[in-house]
This record gives C-alpha cells, structure tokens and sequence, in this order.
C-alpha cells in the first residue's frame, strides 16, 4: 500500500501526457513518500492510451483504460477505486496546479481530515482567469452548485482534491456523475453526510488551452445538474458508509434520512 496515489484523468493527452508525468514522478520522489500514479485513458482516440501504455511499469504507474468517452467524473471515479493509496488525490493530465499543494494536502489527511480540496478563493491562492468564457462559466457552475449546497461561494470545479483511502473506496462507488459536474454531487453527498471538509490554497500554473464553449457547457451543466437533482435523496446506509469510512460517528442531525428536509446541510469548511 503505497503513501500516496495521484489519479490523472487523460482524455486526448498525447501531446502533455509524457512531460506531465516525468514532472510528477521527479517530484514524488523527493517527496520521501511511497507512492504510485493512476493514469485513466478515457476514451482517447489521439493515441493518448498507447503512450500511457508505455509510460506504464505495472507498479509505480498503472493505466486503466475506458472503452469509450465517458467524461471526466466516470475517469476519476475508476481510478480512484483502481488506486491502492493511503491518500488519494486526483488533478488534471496538464498539473495546472503547483505540485507543493500535494505535500500540504498529505499534511492535513495524516492530521486527521477526511477530505482536503484545492480552494482558489483562498487569500494564498493564485488562479486568475484570464478567458471571460471560462469565467461565464465558472459562474454559471456556481450558481448550480448553489441549489444544492446553499451557498454560491464554494469552489467546487478546483481540479485538486484528496481524500484518505477508505473514505475514497466506498464514495466513488456512490457517485453517479459521468461529466464534470461530478465535483459537485461529491459536495453534495459530503453536506448530506456531514463530512468535514479542509481546503488548502492553490496556485494555477497552466491554464491550457480553453475549450469552453458556452451553449454546450450550459447544456451539459442543466443536464448534469437535473440528474444530480434527481438523485439528491440517498439512502441512510450510504450516508452511515460513508461516515464510517470517514473515521466519523453518528450524524448530528437526521439530514438525508426519511422525511428529513430536502435542503442539505452546507459543507463544514475549514480554511487554513
């Protein structure tokens, strides 16, 4: 069981795959820390799964491969329940992110978090979006997120975020979002829960090239979200699954049970 596993969702990588991953292993392994990389092929028809393939050595760096595309939250999902990590933590194939955010987020799980998202709203972060469509879209996300979790300030669509192993074993098995909104329904089930959640700053290295296009991101984003809608009641065994595989006891309140209100209880936010 390594220390740390790093899921990478690849879709049509074949030009940043190989850099990516010869900067993520170099700055692994000076971490001092076990560790292993999950790269997820979701349906590439560029050549991305061949190069992942020979990127791949059986033990340090695995591939799991999706027949077709199936969208980002499906990618994540596999690999994380592939993973075999203590801590388990998923970005995006370019590392838009500065790589130190690892070590801080490994920090606060070995403290005792269950779950510790990349935040860029934090004062110390730095992720200044320069595309007005990416942040039409942004908002658009967050006004969404906003019906489900009450409050529009949350940073839902950071590509960034970790999790101690049992606790990312049993939820990628409940989440059901195959696109991008995926982030959202984990927020969602973790205000259900009541599972705390610590945000650590992130400091955005690259922003790729946008592929924001805001008629199908809207589309995608009401088809996502009435889904997600349509699944926001769960069980009261998943919510305890969870807990439990939090390391958290009984819920405070009677939320996502029968005949409980249907507004969920806001994420517990714990910023640095």
């Amino acid at each position: 069981m390594p220390d740390i596993s790093i899921v990478i969702p690849c879709h049509d990588a074949v030009t940043m795959v190989r850099r990516s991953v010869a900067t993520l292993t170099d700055y692994l392994g000076g971490l001092g820390q076990s560790w292993e990389i999950i790269l997820v092929d979701d349906g590439s028809t560029d050549g991305t799964g061949a190069v992942l393939d020979g990127l791949a050595d059986g033990e340090r760096i695995r591939v799991v491969h999706l027949p077709e595309n199936r969208g980002k939250g499906r990618a994540v999902a596999k690999g994380m329940l592939a993973a075999r990590g203590r801590y388990r933590i998923f970005t995006d194939v370019d590392l838009p992110y500065r790589l130190d955010s690892i070590p801080e987020c490994v920090a606060r799980m070995c403290a005792g978090a269950p779950a510790v998202f990349g935040n860029r709203l934090l004062e110390r972060s730095d992720a200044h979006v320069q595309s007005t469509l990416r942040r039409m879209a942004g908002r658009l996300v967050r006004v969404v997120a906003g019906m489900f979790l009450g409050r529009t300030d949350a940073d839902t669509q950071c590509g960034f975020k970790g999790f101690v192993g049992p606790l990312a074993a049993v939820l990628f098995t409940f989440v059901h979002t195959d696109g991008f909104l995926f982030d959202v329904e984990i927020y969602e089930l973790f205000a259900r829960a009541e599972i705390p959640i610590q945000f650590v700053p992130v400091v955005l290295l690259n922003q790729g090239a946008s592929s924001v296009h805001l008629v199908r991101t809207g589309l995608r984003t009401l088809g996502e979200a009435s889904r997600i809608w349509r699944i926001r009641r769960r069980p009261a065994t998943e919510l305890a699954a969870l807990r439990a595989a939090a390391g958290l006891g009984e819920p405070s309140s009677s939320n996502g049970l029968p005949g409980a209100p249907s507004a969920p209880v806001p994420p517990q936010i714990e910023d640095p």
